[in-house]
């Protein structure tokens, strides 16, 4: 736990990020037990990574938790980006991580890039998959007609799940009971609803009932509704506080545009 570390390359989601780049879609760098992880590489990300002065070649892990464009986009350039060589001289291309994703999403990836990777793991909510001394389990989502899964990292020592898109259901919190930290995705402010997304009023229910209480928490994956270019306000700080307020969690957090924080800093 020491020096695992999360660095926001997008606080942002959905496809008016995608559009204005308000906030960034880059997804989530994951770092722990010296691996790298990069979870849900949408537009963008190569160019945060860089910007964010991380080294893409660290990444041994990828993981795309559904094919929307936002989470997905980058895939490919992100899985040539971890290697500093493609292939020796005769072509043989240098196999290197692992791809942790749908089913749905693996029709939309290319051989070219399948053929780069040590391993390819199609994935659902309840899979269990064992990588580099972590338990990394499948969480269920409900986002539209898309094939997905949200994830929990078990480690000796914490755990820490990602929410990936979801609407919250019946099952949502129990899913993720026991664990330390949750990433969030937080689409909408207050009481404004969607279909497929979380708002805060509605989830706050939900994160009280996961016990016992979380540790922490890192809101992220905002939405045009939460912060934008016509937006009437930035209300991420009003949703922290009202988090803060309505829950037991220790430790919130807002996630930003490059910010890099140590799991160590949640507990």
């Amino acid at each position: 736990m020491m020096d695992d570390e999360l660095v926001i390359l997008g606080s942002g989601g959905g496809r008016h990020h995608i559009r204005t780049q308000y906030r960034a879609t880059g997804g989530i760098l994951f770092k722990f037990n010296g691996n790298q992880a990069h979870i849900d590489p949408g537009p963008g990300a190569i160019v945060r990574i860089n910007q964010y002065n991380e080294d893409p070649t660290k990444t041994n892990l990828f993981i795309v938790t559904h094919m929307h464009i936002d989470h997905f986009n980058d895939l490919c350039a992100i899985i040539e980006a971890s290697r500093e060589k493609l292939h020796d001289k005769n072509y043989n291309y240098f196999k290197k991580g692992t791809l942790i994703t749908t089913k749905e999403t693996l029709k939309f990836v290319p051989e070219y890039h399948k053929n780069m990777l040590e391993k390819i793991v199609p994935f659902k909510a309840g899979d269990i998959h064992h990588y580099m001394g972590a338990e990394i389990v499948g969480t269920k989502v409900v986002h539209s007609q898309v094939e997905g899964f949200g994830v929990i990292f078990r480690f000796k020592d914490y755990s820490i799940g990602f929410s990936s898109d979801t609407k919250v259901f019946e099952g949502f919190a129990e899913q993720f009971s026991g664990i330390d930290i949750l990433v969030l995705n937080l689409l909408r402010p207050n009481s404004i609803t969607c279909r497929r997304h979380t708002c805060t009023d509605e989830v706050i229910p939900y994160l009280n009932k996961i016990t016992p209480p979380l540790k922490g928490l890192l809101a992220t994956h905002f939405g045009s509704y939460m912060d934008s270019n016509f937006s009437p306000q930035n209300f991420v700080p009003s949703q922290i506080a009202k988090l803060r307020e309505k829950t037991d969690i220790n430790t919130i957090i807002a996630a930003e545009d490059g910010l890099k924080i140590r799991v160590l800093e949640f507990f």
